[in-house]
């Protein structure tokens, strides 16, 4: 990155803002009693240094607008959540495609419902739908530099329905679905994109809290994934189906009034139903959130988990996450500051294409500050740091190796 750029990055960085979510945020536009509408839109530049998201794809600004809406109705017993989203992105320099900006809208509806307060006897019921239609410019590559466009559709459903039945014991029932569908033909120049699959879950959890502080949790899970396989270079003999187990034991709740946290670990396989390929091994689920003081806040999060490869046909892969951050709050609420790390490794446990035998390592590094300007406008901020690395000794993931930073600078409207 040469020094304008830099020089850029850091004066919108210091100028301020990233963060949507504000301790000052208005309150909206009240229908009676129980509806609230809230219309936002921001607009903002990002100077991005890997624009297409692998190695030498070269930098650019990137511009957005978006425009959405949030709905929220709050009854005596029961809850909805929704919200509408639209977003257009523009790339500043020219490309070889005709058509570099791309558009991306969504939309997302959470429902609740309880008879009882939290801790006490009785039932809660929660549902969950989003769907995202994204036109994607940044690309995968594989070990030839064939390009793989990431436009796609995404569906995610998910329920659970938990009884509480007094004396600290409790249970619930859950379940989703996830699906996505790549656009296979748009801008794709190896002919081989990307494939979609989907998934299902089921599953259980049993606890019992013996006082505040302590819940002993058991949890269990079964799920099926199917891979579309709609590519003619893919090889046909592999199966399409798979399914994965997987069961857990822990702890949570309250270490003290400021510090929740959820501690679990236990066993997962993942296993194709033809040709008696499986991987299976440890794995954990650890949440931490601790509130420091009425303007500090930090959180932990790690999880691992198995899945089907969305490049590797009849491959799965492992992935090992863990990702630490912290939120301050300053000039009494409209000033917020947040800063985040994460780390993601994806290992390959069974290749079913043996020519995409690498893992990959992601770090990231994002600091961000919001400021409220006045009862309808805020300014926001960004900075991003992301390293990819494959593993040593393969060259098949070198479209992969590289150091991305991203700055954003923004303003937005919320009424």
């Amino acid at each position: 990155m040469n020094t304008k750029s830099y020089v850029l990055l850091t004066t919108a960085l210091v100028a301020s803002a990233s963060c949507a979510e504000m301790m000052d945020r208005p309150s909206g536009i009240k229908i009676g009693q129980r509806m609230t509408l809230k219309p936002y839109v921001s607009v903002s530049a990002t100077f991005d240094s890997q624009s297409r998201g692998v190695r030498d794809s070269g930098e650019d600004v990137v511009w957005m607008i978006n425009p959405g809406l949030g709905l929220e109705y709050k009854a005596e017993n029961w809850s909805l959540l929704a919200s509408a989203y639209y977003q257009y992105n523009q790339y500043t320099k020219k490309r070889n495609s005709s058509d570099v900006s791309h558009h991306t809208f969504g939309e997302s509806l959470v429902y609740s419902w309880t008879d009882s307060q939290p801790g006490e006897r009785g039932w809660t019921v929660m549902l969950s739908e989003i769907y995202r239609q994204m036109n994607q410019l940044d690309e995968l590559k594989d070990a030839s530099g064939n390009s793989y466009n990431r436009d796609r559709r995404e569906l995610t459903t998910a329920g659970a329905i938990q009884r509480r039945f007094g004396q600290g014991l409790h249970a619930d029932i859950n379940g989703s679905y996830y699906w996505v569908d790549y656009d296979n033909t748009n801008n794709d120049k190896s002919g081989s994109g990307l494939y979609g699959w989907d998934r299902w879950t089921v599953g259980a959890e049993l606890g019992y809290a013996p006082t505040k502080w302590t819940d002993f949790l058991l949890v269990g899970s079964y799920g099926g994934y199917q891979q579309d396989g709609g590519n003619s270079n893919l090889k046909r003999t592999a199966s399409r189906d798979s399914e994965s187990w997987s069961a857990q034991a822990g702890i949570g709740s309250y270490a003290t009034d400021r510090i929740q946290y959820r501690v679990l670990g236990g066993w997962s396989r993942y296993e194709y139903k033809s040709g008696g390929k499986c991987s299976d091994g440890f794995i954990y689920t650890v949440s931490a959130n601790w509130t420091l003081s009425d303007t500090w806040r930090t959180m932990l999060l790690a999880s691992s988990s198995y899945q089907p490869s969305e490049r590797e046909y009849s491959s799965s892969t492992r992935v090992d996450s863990i990702s630490w951050g912290v939120a301050h709050a300053m000039v009494q609420g409209k000033l917020n500051g947040t800063f985040d790390v994460a780390y993601r490794r994806e290992t390959r446990e069974y290749e079913g294409v043996n020519s995409y035998d690498y893992d990959l390592d992601i770090t990231s590094f994002r600091l961000g500050l919001s400021y409220t300007l006045n009862r309808y406008l805020s300014l926001f901020t960004n900075f991003e740091y992301r390293m990819s690395r494959p593993s040593s000794g393969s060259s098949n993931g070198r479209g992969y190796d590289y150091d991305r930073y991203r700055g954003t600078v923004g303003l937005r409207f919320t009424y």
